[in-house]
């Protein structure tokens, strides 16, 4: 293009690190990278960055379902309910070895679908009587019998996971601003995978642009490199800031401009984290689903509609057929009950025609059988 003469002669044009993103490296100072401020609006006019089936968001939600059971399980522990405990214990541990990532809803799902345990063994500890090696001690297993119900522990499990989905939302949306903040209780975890969203979609987004191949591959070994960093239980400002900390370098036709890939790193580390907490606002549905498809079961196996609409036709006929029994006996009355009471032989049909009333002078009617006068 044409130049000013009053412009200060610059580096040629480049293709910033994103297409939608403005040319930044022409700015001179560059120190303002290093900061949290310029990313606030950034964040607020952000696009979408994780989907439910992400693997940070599955594994976000497993993380939370397993932090409800431990709380849970710490309760009981609190109120001596340890029956209670012992199964729930069992049965997360049997689910949790075969379930998928993100198979929190189907544990939920399933203890609503168990039938309630009558008489759930607890063994307790015995005190030591006589020597081990005693042939007449009584050896039976020390304990008590409880009773267990599933359905009642998934609604506790689903309140306290409630709880803790508004306790790490609030956390997510701290962690969004980009403000300084004290240390919160589960940030190593909502940073750990709110890094590793925002690094695999950096990657994802420079991938298909031919001029950033060289960039690409640049980001990808430094995220191999510093994959414990950018993990769950990790560090990610310790990966910002080696990252921050290289000098720029020229892979092919693409400047690689590391404070510049640690802003946007950041940047989109913030947005990923304002996404967890959006897709965690959703746990109050994913139980009422877990509550619908329950009932939704519980009515499909009670009441099948083509049955159901064949045994109101049946009820609707047998109640018609006692009615005109009922109307039939009051006009004739109760029928013989066979032929030792002068009811008709055994293979032959009983005369059933009405017995005509009393003629209005006292003299019955004619007799069954013969026909009127004429």
């Amino acid at each position: 293009g044409v130049r000013r003469a009053d412009q200060p002669a610059g580096p040629p044009e480049m293709l910033s690190l994103l297409v939608a993103a403005p040319p930044s490296w022409y700015s001179p100072a560059r120190n303002s990278l290093s900061t949290h401020r310029p990313w606030r609006a950034a964040v607020e006019m952000r696009h979408l960055l994780l989907r439910p089936d992400d693997p940070e968001v599955l594994t976000l939600r497993d993380a939370l379902m397993a932090k409800s059971v431990e709380a849970q399980l710490e309760r009981f522990q609190y109120m001596n309910e340890r029956g209670q405990g012992m199964w729930l214990s069992q049965a997360w541990e049997a689910h949790a070895k075969d379930a998928p990532p993100g198979g929190g809803a189907a544990f939920l799902d399933a203890l609503t679908r168990t039938e309630s345990i009558e008489a759930y063994f607890v063994p307790t500890i015995a005190r030591r009587q006589g020597s081990p090696n005693n042939p007449y001690l009584n050896r039976a297993a020390s304990g008590y019998h409880t009773t267990i119900d599933p359905r009642d522990l998934a609604r506790r499990l689903m309140a306290c996971r409630s709880q803790l989905a508004g306790e790490w939302c609030e956390q997510l949306r701290i962690l969004a601003t980009g403000e300084p903040h004290e240390r919160l209780a589960e940030e190593a975890l909502l940073l750990g995978l709110s890094a590793r969203a925002a690094m695999r979609s950096l990657l994802r987004d420079l991938k298909p642009l031919p001029s950033r191949r060289g960039m690409h591959a640049f980001l990808e070994a430094f995220a191999k490199e510093h994959s414990r960093d950018l993990s769950p239980a990790g560090e990610p400002e310790a990966a910002f800031a080696a990252l921050e900390a290289l000098p720029l370098a020229i892979a092919g036709e693409a400047l690689i401009d590391p404070p510049l890939l640690c802003a946007e790193l950041r940047n989109k580390t913030h947005a990923a984290g304002a996404d967890l907490a959006g897709l965690l606002g959703g746990t109050e549905e994913e139980h009422t689903r877990v509550h619908a498809s329950y009932l939704e079961t519980c009515l499909r196996e009670t009441i099948d509609a083509p049955s159901w609409d064949r045994e109101l036709k049946k009820r609707d006929q047998q109640r018609q057929l006692e009615a005109s029994w009922r109307v039939l006996l009051r006009r004739t009355g109760p029928p013989p009950a066979g032929p030792a009471e002068g009811g008709a032989a055994p293979g032959r049909h009983a005369d059933m025609r009405p017995i005509l009333p009393p003629s209005p002078d006292g003299d019955a009617g004619p007799p069954p059988g013969s026909s009127p006068a004429p």
